[in-house]
C-alpha cells in the first residue's frame, strides 16, 4: 500500500505533518486556535505550544498519513501514529479547520 503524499494536503497541513519535531510548528496555528485532544481543550498559541511540547516529550510521535478528505475549510486526516505510548502504532483521525492559511482548530476524533 502506498503512503499518502503530505504535500497534497492544503497549506499549512502539509507543513504540520512533515515536521520532524511538533514543537516547532506552533506558528502554523491561528492566535486563537483551539486543539481538542485526549479529552482536553487547548486554546491559543501559548496553550498549544505547551500541548505540542507535552505530546512530543511524552510520546515522540511519528505520523504516516493514510488518507485526507477536504471539504471547504475542513480537512479530515486519517493517519498511523507510532511512538512511546501503549498500543503503538495506532490509527487516528484528526479534523482540521483552516482560516486565513492557518490552523483554526484541530480535533482528534
Amino acid at each position: 500500500m502506498s503512503q499518502f503524499d503530505p504535500s497534497a494536503l492544503p497549506a499549512p497541513l502539509a507543513d504540520y505533518f512533515a515536521a520532524g519535531d511538533r514543537r516547532a510548528i506552533v506558528g502554523l496555528f491561528a492566535p486563537d486556535a483551539r486543539v481538542r485532544d485526549e479529552g482536553e481543550d487547548h486554546v491559543g498559541t501559548a496553550a498549544i505550544a505547551v500541548w505540542l511540547d507535552r505530546v512530543e516529550t511524552r510520546y515522540q510521535p511519528r505520523y504516516a498519513i493514510q488518507d485526507a478528505q477536504t471539504s471547504g475549510d475542513q480537512t479530515l486526516v486519517t493517519f498511523t501514529v507510532s511512538g512511546t505510548f501503549p498500543g503503538s502504532p495506532a490509527t487516528l483521525r484528526q479534523q482540521f479547520v483552516l482560516a486565513d492559511s492557518r490552523i483554526a482548530s484541530l480535533a482528534t476524533l
